[in-house]
């Protein structure tokens, strides 16, 4: 049974979804908090600091919060997704009369 257009969309969101918290994830990883040191740049003669290791903090405890609303997010997507799901028995798909059908009737 081919799905349809929105559950593809729906289906593609998540994925992106999943695929940007573990983009995010690494990067938490990657970057601990005892490890971070005042960032320092070569201009010229002069040494300018372009991130100090408060504001590198921020943005990491940024990210953490970020990646704790997207995991919340997916979460509820996914359990929304998974209460649309209508309980067939075996692993078979309801067929595209049966499936009208269940929808018309849950309607009324």
């Amino acid at each position: 049974m081919a799905a349809t257009g929105k559950a593809l969309l729906i289906e593609y969101e998540l994925e992106f979804l999943e695929l940007k918290l573990s983009e995010l994830k690494a990067y938490i990883e990657d970057t601990p908090f005892s490890s971070l040191k005042d960032r320092m740049q070569k201009r010229g003669s002069v040494n300018i600091c372009v991130a100090t290791k408060e504001v590198q903090r921020k943005d990491l405890t940024q990210a953490l919060k970020d990646y704790a609303e997207i995991l919340r997010t997916v979460d509820a997507m996914r359990t929304r997704e998974d209460k649309k799901k209508i309980a067939v028995r075996g692993d078979e798909d309801l067929g595209s009369q049966a499936k009208q059908y269940l929808e018309k009737r849950q309607r009324s």
